[in-house]
Parts: structure tokens; sequence; C-alpha cells
């Protein structure tokens, strides 16, 4: 009988050892996935801070100005907007031959579908900022 339960009593401890694996496994893998959906989500919202930057550039603001805009250094918000410049040279090579004739037809396309999201979250960061320029009068612009 001792044999016995000292038999189960182990097949228990080694039974529960491969489960404390296993979970450990698991736990690991979600971590994984996790930080992968993460990075994922956080490259998209660079990219949409950048384009929101890049549009204020073409539509003639300052680096300086959109760096005060934004609470960003002047060196920052540079960065952020030529990443865009970089971004989408390296996009126009996948582009293929057949499709460069309508490539700008589709960035222009694709800049309207993405400007209304764009301009929601500028619209959204809005009241903080104009609230901070609001305090400070022009003073936000005359540092530009």
């Amino acid at each position: 009988m001792h044999l016995k339960n000292q038999e189960q009593d182990l097949v228990s401890y080694f039974d529960a050892t491969r489960d404390e694996q296993k979970i450990n496994d698991d736990v690991t893998t979600r971590i994984e996935r996790l930080r992968r959906d993460a990075e994922t989500k956080l490259d998209a919202a660079h990219e949409r801070r950048a384009r929101a930057l890049a549009e204020l550039k073409k539509r003639g603001e300052t680096y300086a100005s959109i760096a005060a805009l934004v609470d960003l250094s002047v060196p920052e918000a540079t960065r952020l907007v030529k990443s865009t410049k970089s971004a989408r040279s390296t996009a126009r090579p996948d582009i293929g031959s057949a499709a460069e004739n309508d490539a700008g037809d589709a960035s222009s396309t694709e800049e309207h579908l993405e400007s209304p999201g764009d301009s929601a979250l500028t619209s959204s960061a809005d009241p903080s900022t104009e609230g901070d320029a609001g305090a400070d009068g022009e003073g936000a612009r005359s540092i530009a």
C-alpha cells in the first residue's frame, strides 16, 4: 500500500512539473505575441503622428512652429516629418510598373483615406495644444 501511494504521489509530482512547464511556455508565447502586437500598434501610431506633422509642414508651418504646437524639440519634430519622406520614397519602388501610371491617383486616394483618421487625431489633440497656445497667445509661434 505504501509503495502504491508513493507511486501516485510521484506521478502527481511529475504531472504537476510538466503542467508548470507547459504554463511557463504558454506565458512566454503569449508575452511574445503581445509584444509583437504592441510593436505593430506603436509603429502605426508613430506613422500617424509623423504624417500629421508632415501635413502641417506641407501647409507651410516651420519645423520650429510644429515643434512648439505639439511640445516636441525641433530636432524631434524635424525627424518625424522627414521620416514620412523616407517612408514614401522606400514605398514607391514596391509599386509595380503597371501601377506606376496610377501611382499619383492611388497615393492621393490613400492620402484622402488616411487624412480623416489623422485629422481626428489632430482635432482631439488640438484642444490641449490650443489651450497651451492660448495661454501664451502668439508666444508659441514667436518661438518659431
